[in-house]
């Protein structure tokens, strides 16, 4: 009885750590780098600089430079999950971030969308490492 108890509850945690291994490969392989969002961005590059331009003012916000390096540190340490073309996205701020290049983007606070307008794909920040907080507070 002994034997068979402990063969049973051996079987359970291999199936558990087999689904969980599974979980966080899946999780692993579907999200993406802000790096793989943005050809050729170098966000080590000493004159890189974010702007942001509120969709309904259209208004240009003046962000400090400190702000902006953790709006950039932020964005560059964001993990996002590409979304399917049905999904709509209804920009708070378009984003421009110059880093070793000029790249454009449209931001959905609310919802955590961004929109890359280079490549037209649109993608859910899933961890957003404080960027829309930051972004918010150095907006208002």
């Amino acid at each position: 009885m002994r034997k068979r108890k402990s063969f049973i509850i051996t079987i359970v945690l291999v199936v558990l750590v087999g689904v969980g291994w599974y979980a966080y490969s899946q999780y692993k392989s579907t999200t993406l780098a802000a790096t793989d969002l943005l050809e050729n961005v170098d966000f080590n590059d000493k004159d890189s600089l974010i702007e942001a331009t509120s969709s309904k003012s259209l208004e240009t916000a003046k962000i400090p430079e400190e702000t902006q390096k953790e709006l950039l540190k932020a964005f560059e340490n964001a993990k996002f999950k590409e979304l399917k073309d049905n999904e709509v996205i209804h920009p708070d701020y378009e984003i421009k971030i110059t880093a070793h290049g000029r790249y454009g983007l449209f931001v959905d606070t609310s919802n955590k969308f961004v929109y890359v307008d280079d490549s037209e794909k649109k993608y859910l920040m899933a961890d957003d490492n404080g960027f829309f907080d930051i972004l918010k507070n150095a907006t208002k």
